[in-house]
Formats: structure tokens, C-alpha cells, sequence
């Protein structure tokens, strides 16, 4: 099995992130790629921004990673995630995960998804053009 973790403050090359995943073993790939939205509660989105513990951040994916794959027998697992500041259309996410058979590619990448967001130690700011938030809860 394969973990790969990326945090970064750079904008995600996603065909680059997923261009990596599978092996010959591999009978399924599904991905997760999560974007900032223009407009959210009908009001135009300028940005998120998204403050991490950096220490601490790439320890939780791991261990994330390392669960979703020995429950669903995964071969590899890709968890790419964006600090800083991220703009309309661009993506704060990217997921991969492989494995022999689909229902455990698909399955390890919705636990994955929903474990980041509730584990992951990831806060962001909202900036409209009617002022800034942070958003309550993680990631």
C-alpha cells in the first residue's frame, strides 16, 4: 500500500496529483476533487483562506490515509490539501484512491472526504464582497 500526503500553499495540479495513482494491481481508481465555489448563501465568494496546524496537519491525513486503506484494501491513497488562499474555481482537495475492486475505491474516498473535514486540523475564512468570516467547524 501507497500513502501519499501533499499540504501546500501552492495551487493543486490535479491531473499532475492523480497522473501518479494505481498500480498494475489496481482494478479501480475514484477521486474527490473539492473547489471553491463563486457564490455561497447568494453572495459572490472573493475567496477562502484556510489556516492549518502545520505541524500537526500532514500527522492527521496520514493517519486518515492509513485507516481508509486497511478497511477497503486499498493499494494507494492520495490526500492533497491547500493552505492559504484559495480562489473561485480553484480546488482545496484532491483524493485518490485505488484499489482491486470499485467499491472500495469508492467507499475509502467518501470516509476520506468525511474524515478530513471532521478530524483535520484546517480552519477557513470566508471573504466576500459583503466582509470576511471564518467558517465555523473544521475544513
Amino acid at each position: 500500500m501507497t500513502v501519499r500526503i501533499v499540504v501546500t500553499d501552492q495551487p493543486l495540479d490535479v491531473p499532475e496529483l492523480l497522473s501518479v495513482g494505481g498500480n498494475l494491481g489496481s482494478g479501480a481508481i475514484a477521486s474527490f476533487t473539492g473547489l471553491v465555489r463563486p457564490e455561497n448563501e447568494k453572495e459572490s465568494v472573493l475567496s477562502l483562506e484556510f489556516e492549518a496546524w502545520e505541524s500537526k496537519l500532514p500527522e492527521v491525513l496520514n493517519d486518515i490515509a492509513v485507516i481508509a486503506s486497511e478497511e477497503n484494501d486499498l493499494d494507494s491513497i492520495l490526500i492533497a490539501h491547500r493552505t492559504g488562499v484559495v480562489k473561485p474555481g480553484e480546488a482545496i482537495v484532491c483524493i485518490q484512491t485505488c484499489s482491486a475492486h470499485r467499491i472500495g475505491a469508492f467507499n475509502a474516498c467518501s470516509w476520506t472526504i468525511d474524515e478530513l473535514k471532521r478530524q483535520a486540523p484546517i480552519w477557513k475564512m470566508e471573504h466576500t464582497t459583503s466582509g470576511s468570516r471564518w467558517v465555523e467547524g473544521l475544513g
